[in-house]
């Protein structure tokens, strides 16, 4: 989330042109009130850039689409009328909403109205242009009627980029009529039938990209409530409060207040007000794709957040945990929530050093001995939510609490509380402390936790103010409890040696080429001058996809709840060094090194790579199996019979392999080295495969798996369709997926030269040209294979500067 302005909670909550008249509301937040960049934006804006890109990838309208608008002509024509109405009203709507920001003088949010009208008209030119392969006329397009093109749906596009562009700046019942005329807009414009279903969806996800383009651009209203109507709200709620000022602290989605009951006694006042579960969405995301801590459970409503925060509050204070009293929590006819707490706390990184830090560190080891045996994690200790309240010490901000905590919960509290108290008074005597109230034993347990990447963002920021080296209380708690330091696995850079290395690859896999399908490369650069570039861009951009879904499938494999974005860079790195170190051992050594930065053991992570390696084989093989079983799609790839000389060297390899068995088996020194490695990595072994039985983790591993392998065929389809033929996805997936398969089997790093021979002849079976497909071959290898180390290189840096290597 981030503001575009100073942030203002605004006095009155009605100023000049908040509304029309005085007492009605039309906006949700005064003039000049903050703005923020929403992830919901976010996450509106990158999946409908994707589905415009694939409807206008299906345009011309395929069987179904044609059934669907035949299904559509057979609708009474007593209805039509109907239909012309609620489009109507649509473009309407948004005239009133332009309108209605003029007339109160919202520039700004005129502003982003006629952005975003002009950014749809531009997208919708632009895929009119890609889908019927010529420019349409611009005053035809903007205007309508008629003479507009018939794809995509240029009107509906520009009213529904004007409402979705106002729409977030209005009342909460306003938004909510704008979602219902936009949504009868939609339907009346498939009934009046002027463009294809698919033109007008094309249309819709225009508007929305343009409208949420312009959002993030300029931001939206923060929908803060005001003063007067907090204190409205403790007044419906029975609960006069004097005092009421902003609290320094920020909590996202969240307006915090201070301020005094009848009695004199301190409040903390929380408001989740309109946008509150927006603005948790913001940090929720950011928090789930980069830390470990991913924040609190998202709640389907506000009303559900106060809930839960009051109920563990509750509960821990039950369990003998100094913490704030709960006073009221609930929700008002002004829909918003409140959770009214009671107590004076006083974060201890606030507090002044001094010779009672001992004591304080000690009642924050007690405190948190009392929140584990009610059952409760906090999961977000440091040294703002350690407090001293009312005189002793305890813990506050529990609504990222959760009641059903595993070990690695329980364990990551007590890592935080121990780099929290190493931040106050040193990390000798915090291990001294943390020994006293865990033992020998407990704090050895915590070696695996005490790194820095595995700790929160405020926790993090609190180390280096303090200038605590986390690697350094790692150390030395091992040093104290007796213990041996995990062994960071090391990672080799990448040496001119490899680079040359893999420089001839590429050159023995032009010559593979060369040699195997006979091209004339004049013939190849002549196929490239007749290519459809933009097709070529989109593929471009598609084959960086599989990264994210290989990350998705990565994080099902690990027993440990790991953040995606970390994940992410490591893909991106090993794909660095899977092109720069040929060698499969120095590219197991970053993803083993990333999971022990992580708390992970180095035998967990071999597994979890054996975990992932596997179920992507296993899905290959089910995938391949069924689309030749259920579809028409065959491999009578025409490949020539194996050479004398490839008869012989697999037979070395085989060779080679089974004599390695024997000897092991022969050698008794070798065979009691091995078994004594299995025993004792059995335990975390057999804990990374329990990690599969859970359902979320399955899920992940098997929906990356299978979208890694959609997206590879995906992006070669696009490739195949910027050079003139156009492939089933079928078809697509039963070529890559068995060439990956065949390429498995050949001990080529990265399956060089392999790769490119057999989607060749892949797509020259499917019927494109051997020019053509050995085209698409070379640019779908370059953008998938090639390109992604460029970014692994930076993805690298980026892991080593945050010590994740």
């Amino acid at each position: 989330m981030t503001s575009t302005n100073a942030p203002r909670l605004p006095d009155s909550p009605v100023e000049s042109a908040f509304g029309l008249a005085r007492g009605v509301r039309i906006f949700s937040s005064p003039p000049g009130a903050p703005r923020y960049r929403r992830a919901t934006d976010i996450l509106l804006l990158v999946p409908s850039l994707l589905g415009l890109v694939l409807v206008v990838a299906a345009y011309p309208p395929g069987r179904s689409e044609r059934a669907l608008a035949g299904w559509l002509d057979t609708i009474p024509s007593w209805i039509d009328p109907a239909g012309s109405f609620f489009y109507d009203l649509l473009l309407l709507a948004a005239i009133v909403a332009a309108g209605t920001t003029l007339v109160a003088r919202r520039w700004l949010v005129l502003v982003q109205a006629a952005a975003s009208w002009a950014l749809a008209l531009i997208v919708a030119l632009l895929s009119a242009r890609a889908a019927l392969g010529g420019w349409p006329n611009l005053l035809d397009a903007a205007v309508g009627g008629s003479r507009a093109p018939r794809f995509p749906g240029v009107r509906l596009a520009e009213a529904a980029a004007v409402l979705l562009a106002v729409s977030p700046h209005l009342v909460r019942p306003l938004q909510r009529a704008g979602r219902w005329v936009l949504a009868l807009g939609l339907a009346g414009a498939l009934m009046v039938d002027a463009v294809p279903p698919s033109g007008y969806v094309a249309g819709l996800l225009a508007a929305v990209v343009a409208a949420a383009g312009v959002r993030l651009a300029l931001g939206t209203s923060a929908g803060l409530p005001g003063l007067d109507d907090v204190a409205a709200s403790l007044a419906e709620l029975r609960l006069p409060v004097e005092g009421l000022e902003l609290a320094q602290r920020d909590l996202a989605g969240v307006v915090v207040l201070s301020g005094r009951d009848g009695d004199g006694r301190p409040l903390v006042v929380k408001v989740h007000g309109r946008d509150a579960y927006d603005n948790q969405l913001v940090e929720k995301v950011w928090r789930t794709l980069w830390y470990r801590d991913g924040g609190p459970s998202l709640r389907l409503s506000r009303r559900e957040a106060v809930e839960h925060e009051a109920f563990v509050t509750l509960l821990a204070r039950s369990a003998g945990v100094p913490t704030h009293d709960v006073v009221r929590a609930g929700s008002t006819t002004g829909d918003d929530a409140l959770l009214v707490l009671r107590g004076d706390a006083i974060g201890v990184g606030a507090l002044p050093r001094s010779t009672d830090d001992d004591v304080l560190v000690d009642g924050a080891w007690r405190a948190l001995a009392l929140l584990h045996r009610a059952n409760v994690a906090h999961r977000r200790i440091d040294p703002t939510t350690v407090t001293l309240i009312d005189g002793e010490v305890g813990f506050v901000e529990l609504g990222g609490a959760t009641t059903t905590p595993t070990a690695d919960h329980l364990t990551t509290d007590r890592a935080q509380l121990l780099v929290t108290t190493a931040t106050l008074i040193g990390a000798d005597p915090a291990l001294v402390a943390a020994q006293n109230a865990l033992g020998r034993e407990g704090v050895a347990d915590l070696l695996p936790y005490l790194q820095e990447a595995a700790l929160q963002d405020r926790l993090r920021r609190a180390t280096e103010t303090a200038g605590i080296d986390v690697d350094v209380v790692r150390a030395d708690a091992a040093a104290l409890t007796g213990e041996p330091e995990p062994t960071i696995a090391r990672l080799r850079r990448v040496t001119w040696r490899a680079l040359v290395q893999t420089a001839l690859l590429l050159l023995a896999a032009l010559a593979i080429l060369s040699f195997a399908t006979g091209i004339d490369y004049d013939q190849f650069a002549d196929g490239l001058a007749d290519a459809a570039w933009f097709w070529i861009g989109v593929g471009v951009v598609a084959a960086q996809l599989p990264r994210l879904t290989q990350s998705v499938a990565t994080l099902g494999s690990v027993a440990a709840d790991l953040r995606f974005g970390p994940v992410y860079a490591m893909q991106l790195a090993s794909g660095y060094m899977n092109l720069a170190l040929p060698s499969v051992a120095a590219r197991l050594a970053v993803s083993i090194r990333f999971f022990q930065r992580q708390g992970i053991t180095a035998a967990a992570a071999v597994t979890s790579g054996a975990i992932d390696s596997f179920a992507s084989t296993v899905v290959q093989v089910v995938l391949l199996g069924l689309l030749l079983l259920f579809s028409e799609s065959t491999l009578s790839f025409d490949v020539q019979s194996p050479s004398e000389r490839t008869i012989i060297v697999a037979l070395v390899v085989l060779a080679v392999v089974v004599t390695a068995v024997v000897v092991t088996v022969l050698l008794r020194r070798a065979r009691r080295a091995i078994v004594e490695r299995v025993r004792a990595w059995w335990p975390e072994v057999r804990a990374a495969l329990g990690a599969l039985r859970s359902s979320n983790k399955l899920a992940l591993l098997l929906f990356g798996t299978i979208a890694t392998e959609v997206l590879f065929a995906f992006a070669l389809g696009l490739f195949a369709l910027g050079l003139g033929t156009r492939i089933s996805l079928t078809d697509l997936l039963v070529i890559n997926i068995g060439v990956s398969l065949l390429s498995t089997f050949i001990p080529v790093p990265g399956g060089i030269g392999v790769t490119e021979l057999g989607l060749t002849v892949g797509l020259a079976s499917a019927g494109m040209s051997e020019e053509a497909a050995l085209a698409a071959v070379l640019l779908y290898r370059i953008s998938v294979f090639y390109v992604p180390p460029v970014w692994g290189f930076f993805a690298l840096r980026w892991l080593q500067e945050k010590q994740y290597l």
